[in-house]
């Protein structure tokens, strides 16, 4: 029986990641730094702080990365202010058929916390939720297991009756070391061995989840 679902945000919930990946450019540019693609993919999924490591591992120890940051996120508010905060395809009727079904839900996100509740509020989907768990709440970020299992401890529902919403591939890793049952919905990681020998199941959307867990509960 599946007792618990927990959800990502950024890439699984709200259409953000790819918002992210051109505001790092762009900040990126302000600098005199180059922050490619293939460089940002790699914090996909990861904490702020594992975040920082990376970016100052390959731009150098002299990267100002909180002063990018901070134009990075004014560039996300600017375009997230003239066109609202994107959501992925089928999340509304998905919370709703949780709730239905009276599954308790969490949101497991490496986001920091006052970030992570201004978008979710912008969407007005907190109250769907019966906790929240944020990357900068724990120790170890994704793809370690700590932030699911702080949140299946929350949720009072053992690992191993728990779903794991995810896009990437550090996501999909920690879920499995946690015990969990990981589902990957792919956003702008579509092609990861690693997500996909991981998984237990893939999906196109959120649209399709609730026939994985009418299965596992039948």
């Amino acid at each position: 029986m599946i007792e618990g679902i927990i959800f990502d945000m950024d890439g699984l919930m709200l259409d953000t990641e790819s918002i992210a990946l051109e505001s790092w450019e762009r900040a990126g540019k302000d600098f005199g730094y180059v922050i490619s693609r293939d460089l940002m993919m790699k914090a996909v999924g990861r904490t702020l702080v594992d975040t920082r490591k990376l970016l100052v591992k390959n731009l150098g120890d002299d990267f100002p990365f909180e002063e990018v940051r901070k134009v990075r996120i004014d560039y996300t508010k600017e375009f997230m202010s003239l066109n609202g905060v994107p959501m992925k395809e089928g999340l509304i009727e998905f919370l709703e058929y949780c709730r239905t079904m009276e599954i308790p839900t969490a949101v497991a996100t490496s986001t920091n916390r006052s970030d992570a509740i201004e978008l979710l509020e912008k969407v007005d989907i907190v109250g769907y939720f019966n906790t929240i768990v944020c990357g900068d709440e724990i120790e170890k970020g994704k793809p370690e297991p700590d932030i699911f299992l702080m949140a299946s401890k929350k949720l009072g529902v053992k690992p191993e009756r728990c779903i794991v919403l995810e896009d990437s591939e550090t996501g999909i890793l920690a879920a499995t070391r946690a015990n969990m049952i990981p589902i990957w919905i792919p956003d702008i990681i579509a092609e990861s061995d690693i997500a996909r020998e991981n998984a237990r199941y893939i999906c196109d959307s959120l649209n399709e989840v609730n026939i994985i867990i009418d299965e596992l509960n039948n």
